[in-house]
């Protein structure tokens, strides 16, 4: 659905939140920067017009064409690749920084970070927004958002850090914010300028559906939710 539609930055808090992280954690020009589940390549091209070297990679092919065309449109030069977060395909210690925007969760979340943990360079850092569970679920409740989004599970700001410190990294949370209650937040405060959703894509059902099932489950379940920047430091 995200990538009939175009959508340039569908995670929690969307491209405010990221421009928002990068004043506060400002990545220095000609750092060699990694973005895993790049979607249409908003954030990666952002980041290539700062200055740094950037790649980036989806496990979407239709996502990377789009994000390809987007490059080329705002005249930046950014490696896109098709590639699986849990089989990064770059060589051990290839980058300074990786920035995930609620990509982990979807994956295998230990294969994931122990993949970022593998491709930094000593010092690196890792960036990683997450939904986290903010309070208790009942099975029922757990059951129907783990299956709406397609993952196996949840987790709290204490699992997410074991998960991390499983993986060696040195960890730090940036913030606990509410879970958004649209899926499209900040399409009026930031929209985004090169938007490439597929012909006939807002006459599809299918995704009007989905849409109007979000919104049924984050009404009922929205303050279950958060969400927090997770930063990993590869010591």
């Amino acid at each position: 659905m995200l990538a009939k539609l175009g959508v340039g930055n569908a995670h929690p808090g969307g491209f405010g939140e990221t421009m928002e992280q990068l004043k506060k954690y400002p990545i220095e020009k000609g750092k060699r920067v990694l973005e895993v589940g790049c979607g249409t390549g908003r954030t990666a091209c952002f980041l290539a017009e700062q200055g740094c070297e950037v790649t980036a990679v989806d496990i979407r092919p239709e996502m990377v064409a789009k994000a390809i065309i987007r490059a080329e449109k705002q005249g930046v030069q950014v490696d896109f690749r098709e590639g699986d977060v849990c089989q990064l395909p770059f060589e051990n210690e290839s980058f300074d920084v990786v920035m995930v925007e609620s990509v982990t969760n979807f994956a295998e979340a230990q294969k994931a970070v122990s993949e970022y943990y593998r491709v930094l360079k000593p010092g690196g850092k890792l960036y990683d927004r997450e939904v986290i569970r903010v309070k208790n679920m009942s099975t029922g409740v757990h059951r129907a958002l783990c299956s709406f989004y397609g993952v196996s599970k949840i987790y709290s700001m204490d699992e997410w850090r074991e998960l991390l410190e499983g993986s060696k990294f040195a960890v730090e949370f940036s913030g606990i914010h509410p879970f958004p209650l649209t899926m499209f937040e900040d399409q009026v405060q930031h929209p985004d300028p090169v938007h490439l959703s597929d012909k006939q894509s807002f006459m599809d059902p299918r995704i009007w559906q989905i849409t109007a099932r979000y919104d049924e489950l984050v009404n009922k379940y929205h303050s279950y939710m958060g969400y927090t920047l997770m930063i990993g430091t590869k010591e």
